[in-house]
C-alpha cells in the first residue's frame, strides 16, 4: 500500500467510497443502538473501521477491477501513432506547460484518432510509469497504466487501457475528467473544469491554492453561504452534521449544535451583507433550537438542549451536553442583540442555569446527562477541555448580556480551574479523552479571553496571549508544503483547522482593540489558515470525487481521505473568513511557488535517490496513524465543533 505522501488518486478514491459506505452504515444506526453499543459517536463517519482495515479494503477493492474489461477491449481501442512537432521537443518546460500538455496529450489518444503529436520534452534515467484514471459524476469509471522509457508512449498506453476500462469505445472518456499521474516521479495532475484542456496540479488528491488574495476568499464566502442554506431541513428548520457529498446524502439526524452554529455564521453573514432571509433563516433555525430544548424542573434538566432529533423516529434523543446547550447560547445571545426579541435571552439565561448545574465545586464540567430507561439522567462526568472551555464562553457572554454577576461568579470558578491547569500543565493541554492537542488548547484560549472581555482581567489576558502565541508555533508553515502549510500539527481535520483560524482571527481583533504591538502574527496564522481551508473546500476544481458538485459546492470536506463535510467545518471556516475580511489588503495575501519542473520530478535522478527529494512531504510525528483517529478520541458530542 502507498505511503500518505504517495497515495494515488485512484487509492484515494477507493478509501473514500468505503469511508462513505462505512459511514452510512454508521449513520443508519438508531440512536438506542448505538447506545447499547457503549462506543463513542465519532466526529469522523469512518470511525468504525480502523484506518488500516480501510486502506486494505481499498487495496482490495482498487487494484484489478478494470482487468477483465481492459483484455476484453484493449484489441478494439486504437493505437495510435506518436508524431513529434516540427521543430524538435521544443524549450525545457514549465510546470504549467507540462501539465496542459500531458492533459492535451492523453486527450488525443482518448479521442481515438489515427495519429498523435506529443511534444513533452523530458528525459529521465527511470522508466516513466504512468496512470490514467476517469472519473465521471462522482464514480472512478476508468483507469489504465502503462510504462516506458519514453514518456509519450507510456501515457499513450496508459490512455488506451483507461479507454479499454471505460468500454472501448471512442467516445468513453468524453464526458470524464482525467486524473494523470507519474507516482515514480512524483507527479499528479487533473484535467481543469475551468480551463478545458489544461492541467492542473494535484497533491495528495488536493488542488492546491498557491495563490490567495481577496476576490478568492470573497466568492468563497459567497459558496460557503449556498452550502449553510442547503444544509437546513426545508421541513424542521435543524441542520445536519453530515453530508456524505460522495453519496450526495445526508444523515437522518438534526443536531441542535450545529443548528447553532450555522444559525450564529448566518448572522455573521448578515452583518457582512444584510440580507433578509439570512436573518430569516436564522431566526427559523433558532426555532428548531428552542424546540429541542427541556422545560422540565422535576429532574433538573431545564435550560438544557436536547443533542440530536432522530429525523426517523421523529423524536429527540435523550442526551444533554454541555457544549450543546453552551454553544446555543452564543447563538441565541446574538440573535437577541440582532432582534431584541427577549424569548432569546430568556433562553439564554435557562440554558446558562443548567450549566452552572453541571459544575463541580473546583470550576470543572460534568460532560452531559444520558437518558436511561425509566427516565432516569445518567452524569457522563468525565473531563473535557473542549466543554469546559465551551461552558466558561457561555458564562461569560451570558454575563455581558445580563450584567447578572451570579454569571460571572461561575464563569470565575471555572477559569481558575483552566488556569491552574495551564500553570501545571502548560498551555498545550489535553483531557481526559485526548491526548494534548490544538483544539483543546485553542478552546482554552477562546474561553479566557470570552472571560477576559466579561471580567477585564489582565492576568488572564496575558495567559490568552502566552497561550495563542504557544499556538502560534505549533502551525505549519513551510513554503515547499502545499499540502500541509497553514494546518496545526497534531489537527488533521478541516474543522480543527477551521476552529484554530477562528480562534486567532478572535485573538487577532483583541490585540488591535488593545493596542498591542505584534498584533500581525496573529493576522498571518490566520491568512495561512484560510489557504490551507480553501484547498479543502469543494468547487469546480476539487469536486471530482462527488457525485453532485452543485450541493457539494461552499462545503469544507474533512481530509483527504473522507471526503464527507461536516457543518461545523464550514462554520468555523467562515467565520474566521468574515472576522478576518475588513483586515485584509486587495493585493495578493500569500504565494506558495512551486518548485521547477526538473527539480520537483527528480528527472535526473537515480532511481535509488528518488526517495529522497520526497522526504519533507510524510507526516510529521507520527500523524499518520492519527489521521483516522482523530474522530474517534473524544465521547458521542465531544469534537472540535462540540
Amino acid at each position: 500500500m502507498p505511503s500518505s505522501r504517495a497515495l494515488s488518486v485512484a487509492t484515494l478514491f477507493v478509501v473514500a467510497a468505503v469511508s462513505s459506505a462505512l459511514a452510512i452504515g454508521c449513520d443508519s444506526r438508531k440512536p438506542a443502538e448505538e447506545a447499547a453499543a457503549g462506543k463513542p459517536d465519532a466526529a469522523a463517519p469512518a470511525a468504525a473501521t480502523s484506518a488500516p482495515a480501510v486502506r486494505k479494503a481499498a487495496a482490495t477493492q482498487g487494484d484489478d477491477r478494470f482487468a477483465a474489461q481492459i483484455a476484453a477491449n484493449l484489441p478494439r481501442v486504437p493505437d495510435p501513432a506518436i508524431q513529434i512537432p516540427e521543430g524538435g521537443a521544443g524549450a525545457e518546460l514549465d510546470n504549467d506547460t507540462f501539465r496542459d500538455r500531458t492533459v492535451a496529450f492523453v486527450r488525443q489518444v482518448a479521442a481515438g484518432g489515427d495519429k498523435v503529436t506529443c511534444d513533452l520534452s523530458l528525459s529521465s534515467k527511470r522508466p516513466f510509469r504512468a496512470v490514467v484514471v476517469g472519473f465521471q459524476e462522482g464514480k472512478q469509471i476508468a483507469r489504465g497504466e502503462a510504462s516506458d522509457a519514453g514518456l509519450c508512449v507510456a501515457l499513450k498506453e496508459a490512455a488506451r487501457r483507461a479507454v479499454a476500462a471505460a468500454g472501448g469505445a471512442r467516445e468513453a472518456l468524453a464526458g470524464a475528467r482525467l486524473v494523470v499521474e507519474l507516482p515514480d516521479h512524483r507527479e499528479s495532475m487533473i484535467e481543469s473544469v475551468e480551463r478545458k484542456g489544461k492541467g492542473l496540479e494535484l497533491t495528495q488528491g488536493l488542488v492546491p491554492v498557491r495563490a490567495l488574495d481577496k476576490a478568492l476568499l470573497a466568492k468563497r464566502i459567497e459558496d460557503g453561504k449556498g452550502y449553510l442554506l442547503r444544509v437546513i431541513d426545508p421541513a424542521h428548520k435543524g441542520v445536519h452534521k453530515y453530508y456524505h457529498a460522495p453519496a450526495d446524502r445526508f444523515e437522518d439526524e438534526l443536531h441542535t449544535i450545529y443548528t447553532a452554529s450555522t444559525a450564529l455564521t448566518l448572522l455573521k453573514l448578515h452583518a457582512y451583507k444584510p440580507d433578509p432571509r439570512l436573518l430569516r433563516a436564522a431566526t427559523e433555525a433558532a426555532g428548531f433550537m428552542m424546540g429541542m430544548q427541556s422545560h422540565e424542573t422535576r429532574d433538573r434538566t431545564a435550560g438544557a438542549f436536547f443533542y440530536a432529533f432522530d429525523l426517523e423516529r421523529k423524536r429527540p434523543e435523550r442526551r444533554l451536553v454541555v457544549g450543546t446547550a453552551s454553544k446555543s447560547i452564543f447563538t441565541l445571545i446574538e440573535l437577541y442583540n440582532v432582534t431584541k426579541e427577549k424569548k432569546y435571552l430568556e433562553s439564554a439565561v435557562i440554558a446558562a442555569d443548567w450549566l452552572i448545574s453541571m459544575q463541580r465545586p473546583d470550576g470543572s464540567v460534568r460532560s452531559a446527562l444520558v437518558g436511561q430507561e425509566g427516565g432516569a439522567w445518567k452524569v457522563q462526568g468525565k473531563e473535557s477541555t473542549l466543554y469546559t472551555g465551551q461552558v466558561l464562553s457561555a458564562l461569560s457572554r451570558t454575563y455581558r448580556a445580563t450584567n447578572n454577576k451570579k454569571y460571572l461568579d461561575a464563569a470565575a470558578q471555572t477559569a481558575d480551574f483552566l488556569l491552574a491547569r495551564i500553570a501545571k500543565k502548560g498551555c498545550f493541554l489535553g483531557d481526559e479523552y485526548r491526548k494534548p492537542n490544538p483544539i483543546s488548547s485553542s478552546w482554552a484560549v477562546q474561553s479566557l479571553l470570552d472571560f477576559v472581555k466579561a471580567s477585564g482581567d489582565p492576568r488572564v489576558e496575558q495567559t490568552v496571549f502566552r497561550c495563542a502565541d504557544d499556538l502560534v508555533k505549533r502551525q505549519w508553515r513551510r513554503p515547499d508544503d502545499a499540502y500541509r502549510y497553514g494546518r496545526w500539527q497534531r489537527s488533521l481535520s478541516s474543522s480543527g483547522s477551521g476552529w484554530l483560524a477562528e480562534v486567532m482571527s478572535e485573538v487577532h481583533h483583541h490585540c488591535r482593540t488593545k493596542a498591542m504591538p505584534g498584533c500581525d502574527r496573529y493576522k498571518d496564522a490566520v491568512v495561512a489558515a484560510i489557504r490551507q481551508i480553501l484547498q479543502y473546500t469543494y468547487g469546480p476544481e476539487n469536486s471530482f470525487m462527488v457525485k453532485n458538485p452543485k450541493a457539494a459546492a461552499g462545503g469544507v470536506f474533512w481530509s483527504v481521505r473522507d471526503r464527507y463535510v461536516r457543518t461545523d467545518s464550514v462554520c468555523h471556516a467562515m467565520n474566521a473568513y468574515l472576522n478576518m475580511f475588513g483586515e485584509l489588503g486587495d493585493g495578493p495575501l500569500l504565494t506558495l511557488p512551486e518548485r521547477p519542473l526538473a527539480e520537483r520530478m527528480a528527472l535526473a535522478a537515480e532511481a535509488a535517490s528518488a526517495g529522497a527529494a520526497d522526504a519533507g512531504v510524510a507526516e510529521e510525528d507520527g500523524e499518520e496513524s492519527d489521521e483516522a483517529a482523530a474522530g474517534q478520541s473524544g465521547p458521542k458530542g465531544d469534537d472540535p465543533e462540540e
